[in-house]
């Protein structure tokens, strides 16, 4: 080989160890090298930097290279390098590592063994990146989603809260007030018809029958706004009977054939009293998206206890759509079925749609049941 292409040679090499090296130094990678049969290893400038090793120092050996490691990393790393050599399979593991002056890091290392002609690995080659930052950021973005949990589950105990006070409130101030004017009204329409010439009867009599049916309808209506803010039946009740009395409401609101059914052996006293009225505001959106979007002819709702998980299914005969489409600018039903999705979530719940165009939708709730839960009062059906 001539002088000039050793010199080509020499300047590519010198080239790539160049950019191989400011590659790990931009990427905070370093790579090393372990001869399984001697022990000695090989570490790039960058893994010096990782480790707060000068460089001065040489390279260590493995046992000094392992004295790093916090003792439980260093068994997990142990573990693995002979599993690397056992089974010839890459493997990786975060590590934690303590510096020489005390500053705790984190560490990806990535372990590749390598084989010779007979299949023997003689040596492994590693990666190490610092993820120390990214560790950092992971905790502070999961102490974030904890506090919106928190905040969250807090937003809607204060929402059913008002909830309830409202629908106490317009109970207590108008129903009496309602009742009290039925027996007015009933009082008036017998005294008169006593006192009055048929004449007069039969002019004021139409009239007195059209303000006890306004006040009958006056009566229905409150009635069903309390129970849609906050039935009475749910907490005095249970989930059950509350959704049976909703229910009979929609049913007579909309047209649609909607049954409830319990499935045998389900007892709807293991759920919390948030995951109760959870289950009622779940079945709430369901059957208005239904009465809203569906053009269903009927609505099950389901309830499931199996072991640990409490399963609600609200499913519809309806015209379905397009699943891919949720949450598009313009598509329906869509925010509703989001919200859904994000409320059982956050109370540790798994969401199912399943649906398609002209094959109805089937809504799948599963809540988790608190292990050797005291039921709740709740009379049987």
């Amino acid at each position: 080989m001539k002088a000039r292409e050793v010199d080509a040679l020499r300047t590519a090499l010198d080239t790539t160890a160049f950019r191989l090296e400011a590659t790990q130094d931009l990427a905070r990678v370093g790579d090393w090298e372990l001869d399984r049969h001697s022990g000695r290893m090989h570490w790039s400038r960058q893994l010096f930097r990782l480790f707060d090793r000068p460089e001065a120092l040489g390279v260590p050996d493995i046992n000094e290279a392992l004295a790093y490691y916090s003792p439980a990393s260093l068994e997990r790393t142990r573990d693995l390098f002979w599993q690397a050599i056992d089974t010839g399979k890459r493997c990786a593991l975060e590590q934690e590592v303590i510096l020489p002056s005390d500053q705790v890091r984190h560490h990806l290392t990535v372990i590749v063994p390598v084989s010779d002609v007979q299949g023997q690995v003689y040596k492994l080659y590693g990666t190490v990146q610092d993820i120390t930052e990214r560790r950092r950021m992971e905790a502070e973005r999961l102490e974030h989603l904890a506090r919106l949990q928190t905040l969250s589950r807090h937003l809607v105990a204060i929402e059913e809260r008002e909830r309830r006070e409202l629908a106490c409130a317009l109970h207590d101030r108008a129903s009496p007030n309602l009742a009290a004017l039925r027996i007015l009204f009933a009082n008036l329409a017998a005294h008169l018809s006593e006192t009055l010439p048929a004449t007069a009867r039969a002019g004021i009599g139409p009239m007195l029958d059209d303000a006890a049916a306004l006040l009958a309808d006056t009566t229905a209506g409150i009635r069903e706004i309390c129970t849609n803010l906050r039935p009475a039946t749910l907490d005095y009740g249970g989930l059950a009977p509350a959704l049976d009395e909703y229910v009979s409401q929609f049913r007579r609101r909309t047209g649609l054939d909607a049954t409830v059914e319990i499935a045998p052996g389900t007892d709807t006293r293991v759920l919390t009293h948030a995951a109760k009225s959870l289950c009622f505001r779940l079945v709430q959106e369901a059957l208005t998206n239904c009465a809203k979007h569906a053009r269903a002819g009927g609505v099950r709702i389901r309830l499931e206890h199996q072991a640990d998980r409490f399963r609600l299914t609200v499913t519809d005969d309806g015209v379905g759509f397009d699943l891919s489409r949720l949450g598009e600018a313009g598509s329906t039903p869509g925010l509703g079925l989001i919200t859904m999705r994000e409320r059982v979530e956050l109370a540790g719940g798994r969401f199912r749609l399943r649906t398609r165009p002209g094959e109805g939708t089937a809504i799948v709730v599963e809540l988790p049941c608190p292990p050797a839960s005291v039921p709740s009062p709740e009379p049987p059906r």
